[in-house]
């Protein structure tokens, strides 16, 4: 039952599922495959059946289209070693299944988490009891060191992977949750499974993540950090200082993956929290509106005619804090503003703001550009010091000789005291002079030339205290 090429790619997308599985086996930052094994990738494909539970017809066409020998007619495989038993894809096919399985998420959840752990317990355990003393001939320590060594860099590698995914699934899931408005009641099917993507993920990817990159659960002692720590400080006192680095690498890198996983979640579960929001909110509205109908339906005479609802009865309760608000101005350029009473349900009062929101019209006014600083951060340093120096040397200054004339005193002193002085000092070094506001303007004008500037001035004189 061959298939042609086309029809073939067709099944190997449909199924790439094989493909990812077969990738896990050859897991590292390079992704460079040689070789699949063909028992290996039958066998793969035997238990995806049997997980799927497809008709018999499915399979056999599956079984057929993904044989090897289907897939080397397509023109699909680079090489088919039948002595060796292995076979590898054509290099763009490849590639393309390593570009999807970059954004796949890995299943990394607490049994595979328990299963690290229980592998560096019992590397952690070996180690401990050596307390220190490695031989580098030892055949048993070499295994064991291999092995503790094999685990980190699988470790590594699986949460490096899975937290590159999280990145790319929170970008997708975040264009389609913020193109929802979360007021309203009905989502469509795209934004609800997203949402439920988000909560699946977080559930089985991050949570379990970091607990075991928690470093206040590695203090508690019941962590795979913790082990880690303790394996890394036995070869901090031997001679293995290779050893020593790598796993301190390790380590290290393992650290860091917590804050970026705890950024996502943050970001990712800002979406649940409103939808949980908005759910409460609509339960509510949903709970008054069924109070509502029963004592209207309560009311109907025979006639099913009924009659008002006066608005001192009970239901309107919690409503009735909003009547008789206050407004305010506090210019005439300002809209009125309300007062919300201190005792008023906290639901309530984001219920009536939400009401609001419809009227207000500076959410979709256009808004000011902040102006941008024209000095850069060196040159607001560099001002900052200039004037701390002028402040230093007016810290000197007599008044006796400024009482004629505050600016050209000013000047005189600047000029002897004030390395590189520029004219335009002057004015910030008034600020700096005692008793600067006794100083008035008069009708007198005068000029200081220095190194081609000119300063054009009203003269300020002291002026006696009455």
């Amino acid at each position: 039952m061959d298939t042609n090429a086309q029809n073939t790619l067709v099944i190997i997308f449909q199924h790439v599922e094989i493909f990812f599985t077969m990738l896990d086996h050859y897991t590292g930052s390079s992704k460079t495959v040689i070789g699949f094994q063909v028992s290996a990738y039958e066998n793969v494909i035997e238990s995806y059946l049997n997980r799927k539970e497809l008709s018999k017809q499915d399979c056999q066409r599956i079984r057929a289209a993904l044989s090897i020998k289907n897939i080397n007619e397509c023109c699909l495989l680079s090489f088919v070693d039948d002595q060796r038993g292995q076979f590898a894809l054509q290099r763009g096919l490849l590639q393309t299944i390593q570009n999807l399985d970059s954004k796949r998420i890995r299943e990394l959840g607490q049994p595979d988490l328990d299963s690290i752990y229980e592998q560096i317990k019992r590397l952690y355990d070996y180690f401990i009891s050596k307390a220190g003393i490695y031989e580098r001939e030892d055949l048993d320590f070499k295994e064991n060191l291999a092995a503790l060594m094999d685990v980190l860099h699988e470790t590594l590698n699986k949460i490096d992977h899975n937290v590159r995914a999280l990145e790319g699934s929170s970008k997708r899931l975040s264009e389609i949750l913020d193109s929802h408005d979360f007021n309203q009641m009905v989502m469509n099917d795209r934004v609800r499974n997203a949402l439920q993507e988000v909560i699946q993920i977080s559930k089985r990817n991050i949570q379990p993540t970091l607990i075991f990159l928690n470093e206040k659960v590695m203090a508690a002692g019941t962590s795979a950090m913790k082990l880690i720590r303790e394996i890394k400080e036995c070869f901090a006192k031997t001679s293995f200082h290779i050893e020593y680095a790598n796993i301190s690498i390790i380590e290290m890198k393992l650290l860091s993956y917590a804050d970026v996983i705890g950024d996502t979640r943050r970001r990712m579960n800002r979406y649940v929290e409103m939808d949980r929001k908005q759910r409460e909110l609509y339960n509510n509205i949903e709970l008054r509106f069924n109070e509502l109908h029963e004592l209207v339906v309560s009311r109907l005479d025979s006639k099913l005619t009924g009659k008002r609802i006066p608005a001192d009865a009970p239901i309107f309760e919690p409503a009735r804090s909003f009547r008789g608000l206050v407004s305010w101005t506090s210019s005439n350029l300002t809209g009125a503003l309300i007062e919300l009473p201190h005792y008023a349900d906290e639901q309530y009062v984001h219920e009536y703001i939400r009401s609001q929101l419809d009227k207000v019209d500076v959410i979709n006014s256009s808004k000011r550009t902040p102006v941008k600083d024209p000095a850069s951060a060196k040159e607001r340093l560099e001002k900052k010091q200039r004037i701390q120096r002028i402040k230093q040397v007016m810290a000197s200054f007599s008044n006796q000789a400024a009482e004629q004339d505050l600016y050209l005193a000013i000047h005189q002193f600047l000029k002897e005291n004030l390395k590189d002085y520029k004219l335009k000092d002057v004015f910030d070094a008034l600020h700096f002079a005692e008793e600067s506001k006794l100083y008035k303007p008069t009708l007198l004008r005068g000029e200081i030339i220095y190194k081609s500037q000119k300063l054009s001035y009203l003269i300020r004189r002291k002026q006696a205290v009455i």
